[in-house]
């Protein structure tokens, strides 16, 4: 993908990304459950919205180029146990204030 483009990918593997930004600002959104970026080995891992594992390579085009970690935003999924504890807890509250 170039330039102002969206893409939404399901399934397969992405080995690499690269990105040709001068000043960093986020453009790449990744919806995970959790991630890790090892800075050494420049390798992104973690586990995608739908509980599979990915292991990218970041390649770093070096000066001017911001790195390409700076170049995505992460959105983390909750856990559907969170969710469910969350909204028990504010039926409980809104139970309690109409007790009151």
């Amino acid at each position: 993908m170039s330039g102002d483009s969206t893409g939404t990918l399901t399934g397969g593997t992405i080995d690499i990304i690269n990105t040709t930004q001068v000043v960093p600002s986020p453009h790449i959104e990744m919806l995970v459950r959790d991630y890790e970026y090892n800075p050494t080995t420049s390798f992104l891992t973690g586990t995608w919205e739908d509980f599979s594992t990915f292991n990218i390579f970041l390649l770093d085009r070096g000066d001017p180029w911001a790195p390409v970690i700076n170049n995505i935003t992460f959105t983390i999924v909750p856990e559907p146990a969170s969710l469910i504890l969350l909204g028990l807890g504010g039926a409980a509250l809104v139970r309690r204030n109409r007790r009151q």
